[in-house]
C-alpha cells in the first residue's frame, strides 16, 4: 500500500488577527474618555483641532513632500491671522520648515533619492553669500544677528528639504494647481477689498499705514490675505508666470481652461495692488515667455490697454506714472550710495529695511530714522558691504544661467516648470531694483521653493509617491506608466 504523507495543518497568523480585533474595543473607550474629559474642561476646540491636525501630521510624517505642498498652500493666507489671531501661530512657518528638514533624515533608505546626484552650479555662490552674512552676523551679534540671518537665509532650508525629499511629477503638478487655486482666492479677495473700502477693513482689525495703504488720489491698495500690498502683488506675479506655460500647453485640461478664463481676475487683483515693481516684473517675465515660446502672448498687450480704459478715472495713471515716489527713491539712493563707498564692508546685517524695523520693535525703540532703501541691492550693500553685494549679484546671475541650462535639456512639464522659473528670475531681478524683494514674506519662501524644485529636476530624480507606487516597477514594460 502506498503511504500517504501526512498533511500538516495550515498555519494561520492568529495573533495579528486578534490584535486587530482587540485594537478597536480597547481604543474606543479610551478615546471616549479622553473626549469627555476634554469637553468637560472646555477643550472642545482643541479636540476639533486635534481631529483635523493629527491625520495631516501623520500624512506629512509618512511623506515630507506633503508638508512642502501644505506650506505652499498656507503661507499666502498667513495675513489672515491679523484679523483671526491664534495664540502661538506666529512661528508656524519656521516650525513646519524645521520639522520637514528633520523628517527628511528619517525617510526609509529605499525611498530616498540616489546618492551622488549632480549638485547645482549655483551652490558655490550661495555658500559664499551665506558666509558673508554669517561673518556680518558675528560682528553685530545678539538679536540683530538672529533676525538678519532668519530673514536673509532661513528659507534656504526649504530648498534643502526639497533636495533631500524631491517632489514627484504628480506632486509638482499638484503644486502648480495649488498656486492657481490660491492665487485665484487671493485675487478675488483683493478685488473685494476695493468694494468694501478701507473703513470696513479697518473695522475688521487691519491697521492704517502698516496694512491699509493708499496711493495717489487716496486709492486703496489691495493687500488681500497678506500683510501688505507688496507680497500680494508679487505673489500674483509668480502665479501668472507659473500658470501660463502649463495652461497654454494643454488646453484640453479643465484646470488650465479655468486658469486662462480667470486671467482677468488675476490681472485686476495685481492691478489694484498698485505695486509697480510687480507690474514691471510681470512684464519682463511675459516678454521672456512670449519671445521664447508663446509669441502670441504679445497680442494681449492691446487687449490690456483697452481694458485700462474702463478703470476708475485717473486711478491707474496716478499710481503708475506719478513721479513723486520714484523721485524720492532715486534721491535716497543717490544720497546713500556714498555710504557703501565709505563703509565697504557694510553696517551689519539687519541694519536697514524690515529687518531693522523688527529689531527696533523688539527693543521698543523708534524706527522712524531707519533707512528703507526700497532696493534689494542697495539694502545688501548697506548691510553686507561690497563683498555681500557682489555675492548676491553673482548668485542671481548663476541662478539665471543655470535655469536656462536646465531648461534646454528637460522635456514636458519639467521644461515648462523650469521655463516659468527663468521668467520669474528675470522678473525678480528687475523688481528687486525697486523693492526689497528678498526680505518680503512669503516671497522668500517662494523663491527657495522654486529653486529647490528646479534643482531636483536638474538632478533627474523621480521619487515614488508612496509605498504602493513602487509596485509598477515589477510590471511588464508595456504596463508601466509612461510620462511625457
Amino acid at each position: 500500500m502506498a503511504t500517504q504523507t501526512p498533511v500538516e495543518p495550515r498555519q494561520t497568523s492568529v495573533e495579528p488577527r486578534l490584535t486587530s480585533r482587540l485594537d478597536v474595543p480597547i481604543l474606543l473607550p479610551i478615546s471616549v474618555v479622553v473626549l469627555v474629559v476634554a469637553l468637560a474642561f472646555g477643550g472642545a476646540l482643541y479636540v476639533l483641532a486635534a481631529a483635523a491636525l493629527i491625520p495631516i501630521l501623520w500624512a506629512i510624517v509618512k511623506r515630507p513632500q506633503r508638508g512642502v505642498l501644505l506650506l505652499a498652500a498656507l503661507v499666502p493666507l498667513n495675513g489672515l491671522f491679523l484679523i483671526f489671531p491664534v495664540p502661538g501661530s506666529s512661528g508656524w512657518k519656521e516650525t513646519l520648515t524645521g520639522a520637514l528638514l528633520v523628517l527628511t533624515f528619517f525617510v526609509p533608505s529605499d525611498r530616498r533619492p540616489p546618492a551622488g546626484r549632480r549638485l547645482p552650479g549655483w551652490l558655490p555662490a550661495a555658500g559664499l553669500y551665506v558666509a558673508v552674512g554669517v561673518v556680518s552676523a558675528v560682528t553685530v551679534w545678539g538679536s540683530q544677528a538672529l533676525v538678519g540671518l532668519k530673514i536673509d537665509f532661513f528659507y534656504m532650508l526649504l530648498a534643502i528639504v526639497i533636495w533631500r525629499a524631491p517632489l514627484s511629477r504628480r506632486e509638482r503638478d499638484q503644486l502648480v494647481t495649488i498656486f492657481m487655486v490660491v492665487g485665484f482666492i487671493t485675487a478675488v479677495f483683493g478685488i473685494f477689498q476695493q468694494i468694501v473700502g478701507h473703513a470696513t477693513l479697518n473695522s475688521w482689525g487691519y491697521e492704517y499705514n502698516s496694512v491699509i495703504r493708499f496711493t495717489s488720489g487716496m486709492r486703496l491698495r489691495s493687500f488681500s490675505t497678506f500683510n501688505q500690498p507688496f507680497p500680494f502683488a508679487f505673489y500674483l506675479m509668480i502665479v501668472i508666470l507659473l500658470g501660463l506655460p502649463f495652461a497654454l500647453s494643454d488646453l484640453k485640461r479643465w484646470r488650465n481652461r479655468l486658469f486662462l478664463a480667470a486671467l482677468p481676475i488675476y490681472g485686476l487683483g495685481l492691478l489694484f495692488s498698485y505695486v509697480r515693481g510687480a507690474w514691471l516684473g510681470l512684464g519682463i517675465g511675459l516678454c521672456y515667455l512670449a519671445f521664447h515660446r508663446y509669441k502670441w502672448l504679445l497680442l494681449g498687450v492691446p487687449l490690456a490697454l483697452v481694458a485700462l480704459l474702463f478703470l476708475p478715472g485717473g486711478s491707474l495713471s496716478n499710481a503708475a506714472f506719478q513721479s513723486g515716489s520714484f523721485t524720492a527713491r532715486t534721491n535716497l539712493w543717490s544720497d546713500r550710495v556714498n555710504q557703501i563707498v565709505s563703509h565697504p564692508f557694510g553696517g551689519g546685517i539687519a541694519s536697514t529695511g524690515a529687518a531693522a524695523s523688527k529689531v527696533a520693535d523688539a527693543a521698543h525703540q523708534s524706527n522712524a530714522l531707519l533707512v528703507q532703501p526700497d532696493n534689494s541691492y542697495l539694502k545688501t550693500g548697506f548691510e553686507l558691504g561690497l563683498p555681500g553685494l557682489w555675492m548676491q549679484v553673482l548668485l542671481l546671475i548663476a541662478l539665471l544661467l543655470w535655469s536656462r541650462k536646465v531648461e534646454r535639456h528637460v522635456r514636458g512639464d519639467d521644461a515648462r516648470f523650469v521655463m516659468s522659473f527663468t521668467a520669474q528670475m528675470l522678473g525678480i531681478i528687475v523688481a528687486a531694483t525697486v523693492s526689497t524683494y528678498f526680505e518680503i514674506f512669503p516671497m522668500d519662501v517662494m523663491f527657495w521653493l522654486m529653486i529647490g524644485i528646479v534643482a531636483t529636476i536638474d538632478a533627474g530624480t523621480e521619487p515614488e509617491e508612496d509605498e504602493a507606487a513602487a509596485e509598477p516597477r515589477t510590471l511588464a514594460p508595456a504596463l508601466r506608466p509612461r510620462f511625457p
